[in-house]
């Protein structure tokens, strides 16, 4: 899923937004709460950190996906609040 989200961040973003919208009211029916992202976040950043290693996760990379994580779970958070 963030592989095909990655690719929609610039021109179908309309249609991105559209789709995390609908995952975050469906993850509403398997109990996800707004509340469990950030630490879903940490979790896929320390992920990406064990597999890219020391060497080649920097703080440059680090804060680029801790953005597009972060707008990624902000339209299914919205969504969630909304359901």
């Amino acid at each position: 899923m963030i592989d095909k989200a990655l690719g929609m961040l610039g021109p179908d973003i309309e249609l991105l937004t559209e789709i995390l919208m609908e995952l975050g009211v469906k993850h509403v029916s398997y109990g996800v709460e707004p509340e469990y992202f950030p630490s879903m976040g940490r979790a896929l950043i320390h992920s990406i950190q064990d597999t890219l290693g020391e060497k080649h996760f920097t703080p440059e990379i680090k804060d680029s996906w801790v953005e597009v994580y972060g707008a990624l779970s902000y339209d299914m958070i919205r969504a969630q609040k909304n359901a």
